[in-house]
């Protein structure tokens, strides 16, 4: 339970945090009364999930309690039908693309020791490194060419003259399928709320939250920052990658065991303007004497 005095501010962080969740759900046609019932549901399936009493059936009066919905809305929400089946959580990350490109980068045979990805051939003799090796290593259901058709479609990789397959992009965030990339949307900032709330409650035990800000950037400098953002990003996550890959036990069966977890480590970069784009002056009005504002310069006709 949040002490007493820190509840304002923490309604205060979740009011800053829902402006540009708002502001997206405006500009794609999401009314508040169609918001309203989505987050009715939400919290009916959080308390029903995440805060029964142990050793005890979560009753429609218990979940009215901690939600303070009424009664006869709970009972409706729990006994709704079942909505048509979604696509299953954290699909992107799952997939066979996702899944070699992870472990392409996550260190020898397949990459060097900086963890770049190397050219690979698609088949090679023994115990050689290869494209068909690395596909059947992961178990993954399908024919190592037609893994490498559908990398080709996408532009992650490219087939040489000599048979040797080159990655070509170290992510994989589909260009032409928006419900995967809104899949992002779902799962990415709610990981980063998740770890902030964490911090919040676990002062001795904080988890990695870290970013860079400076407020005085010019804009003309921005294009070089995405660029060089995007390197230092890309070289982090490499060495995340391999960090990871060296503790799964699909991968490495000796690693440390306990219970299954999912583990995440990101980075991100972002820009926001802090004062309006200068526009063009107003026409003057015959006779009136031009206003001069406070700390800028005019140039004279």
């Amino acid at each position: 339970m949040l002490p007493g005095d820190l509840k304002e501010p923490f309604l205060a962080a979740v009011r800053r945090l829902m402006r540009p969740v708002v502001r997206q759900l405006l500009a794609y046609g999401v009314t508040h009364p169609a918001f309203s019932r989505l987050l009715r549901e939400i919290y009916v399936e959080v308390a029903e999930r995440d805060f029964a009493l142990p050793h005890k059936r979560q009753t429609d009066s218990r979940i009215s309690l901690v939600t303070g919905l009424h009664r006869k809305e709970i009972a409706r929400l729990r006994r709704a039908p079942d909505e048509p089946e979604r696509r299953p959580e954290h699909a992107l990350e799952q997939s066979p693309v996702t899944r070699v490109l992870g472990r392409w980068m996550a260190g020898a045979p397949y990459a060097d020791a900086r963890h770049r990805p190397r050219p690979l051939p698609y088949e090679a003799a023994g115990s050689r490194a290869s494209f068909a090796r690395l596909v059947r290593e992961l178990g993954i259901d399908a024919p190592p060419r037609s893994v490498l058709d559908e990398l080709l479609r996408l532009g992650i990789a490219e087939l040489a003259p000599d048979n040797t397959v080159v990655l070509r992009r170290e992510a994989h965030v589909p260009a032409d399928d928006a419900a995967a990339k809104l899949e992002l949307l779902g799962s990415d900032p709610a990981e980063l709320f998740a770890t902030i709330a964490h911090n919040v409650a676990h002062l001795d035990e904080p988890w990695l939250q870290r970013k860079v800000v400076y407020d005085n950037v010019g804009a003309e400098a921005l294009a070089e920052l995405r660029a060089a953002a995007r390197r230092v990003g890309e070289a982090f996550i490499r060495e995340a990658n391999a960090l990871l890959a060296a503790h799964d036990r699909d991968r490495n069966p000796d690693a440390p065991g306990g219970a299954r977890t999912r583990v995440v480590l990101g980075a991100y970069y972002f820009e926001e303007e802090l004062e309006p784009r200068p526009s063009a002056a107003p026409a003057e009005t015959r006779g009136e004497p031009k206003m001069r504002l406070p700390g800028r310069i005019t140039r004279s006709r």
